[in-house]
Parts: C-alpha cells; sequence; structure tokens
C-alpha cells in the first residue's frame, strides 16, 4: 500500500474511533485536504476493499481496514 493510502486509511481509523458518522468532508477537515484529493484516496481504499461507504457517504472500515488500521 502506498503511503497516501496508509495515510487515507489511518485517519479514518482514527476518526472512527472518535465519532460513529464519519464522511470524506470529516477526513478533509481533520488532514486538511481538499475534498477532490480525499475523494480520490476513499475511492481507492474503496476499491481495495477497506472501506466500506453507504448511499449517504458514511464510510465505516471493512474488518481487513480496521486490522490493517491497528497496524499503521
Amino acid at each position: 500500500m502506498k503511503e497516501s493510502a496508509e495515510m487515507y486509511l489511518e485517519t479514518i481509523y482514527v476518526l472512527c474511533q472518535k465519532k460513529s458518522d464519519v464522511r470524506s468532508i470529516d477526513v478533509a477537515e481533520y488532514m486538511n485536504y481538499s475534498k477532490p484529493s480525499v475523494s480520490r484516496g476513499v475511492g481507492l481504499l474503496k476499491e481495495k476493499g477497506y472501506i466500506k461507504v453507504d448511499k449517504d457517504g458514511f464510510i465505516s472500515l471493512t474488518e481487513e481496514g480496521k486490522i490493517l488500521g491497528d497496524k499503521i
């Protein structure tokens, strides 16, 4: 996994620990990144099966994502 993907996954992992509802905008604000950058990063993590994004845009970690996020 590339370092940038690890950073996104780590951020999502941390945010999921702090609150139950995490969206891309939360990740963007936490990382101080633009929404398009975060959207791309979230898309890549979703493709790899580390996260799920529901129809309302809420992000959750898959079991694999939780394990990897914990390691990072």
